[in-house]
């Protein structure tokens, strides 16, 4: 016998300091925090709010989204901020970014118009933004972002129960071990992506086993 709950996102996905919980697309691929402030920020950027555009893309670039990393850089650019330009670009692991050969060739330009001390300062600068923006970092931030989460039928947050089936408005269920495995490619074999696809974010049925299985 299986107990049907309908619950809001928000109800069964704890929330810490307005944390970004865990969210599905309608094909059953959780929405990536870093997707979803990344696409906040371009929303925000095309509707001229400049400001929260940067506070989206700084957010995106502490899960380790290489993207937003660079739309951070060209907004120095913009605002003719060449050492704090040149610190994010020179952060930026361009391997991961499709046809970086734009940004390679700004890099380029950037660095032959700067000053000797403009080059050092940005270097300084890229040494400080490592310790939040650097590959260590992110991954502590990936993983604090599980622990946030905490599901229904276990006090244990970041837990994933393996009893646990999400069941989407789209008709699709997502299994407790599936939610797992996603969560844990996320933050340990962490690759940039672009898209978002269409999100399913009010309510979604959960299914747990009267035989709830606790960790050891």
């Amino acid at each position: 016998m299986k107990l049907i709950l309908f619950l809001s996102l928000t109800t069964l996905f704890g929330l810490s300091h307005a944390e970004y919980g865990l969210h599905f697309n309608d094909s059953g691929q959780i929405i990536k925090p870093d997707q979803y402030y990344l696409a906040q920020g371009l929303k925000d950027d095309k509707d001229g709010f400049k400001k929260d555009a940067l506070k989206h893309f700084k957010k995106a670039a502490e899960f380790g989204n290489q993207y937003a990393m660079s739309l951070i850089a060209l907004y120095h650019m913009q605002d003719k901020d060449y050492v704090s330009a040149l610190a994010w670009f020179k952060l930026l692991d361009l391997d991961q970014i499709p046809n970086s050969d734009f940004l390679k060739a700004i890099m380029s330009n950037l660095t032959k118009i700067s000053e000797p001390q403009q080059i050092k300062a940005a270097e300084t600068l890229k040494s400080e933004l490592k310790e939040t923006y650097g590959h260590y970092p992110t991954l502590l931030r990936r993983e604090d972002w599980k622990k946030s989460l905490q599901f229904t039928g276990t006090h244990i947050k970041g837990y994933i129960p393996p009893f646990l089936t999400i069941r989407l408005n789209s008709g699709m269920t997502v299994s407790g071990h599936n939610v797992r495995q996603q969560v844990d490619n996320f933050i340990y074999d962490y690759e940039f992506e672009f898209g978002q696809g269409n999100v399913t974010l009010d309510e979604i049925e959960l299914i747990e086993s009267e035989q709830e299985q606790q960790p050891n």
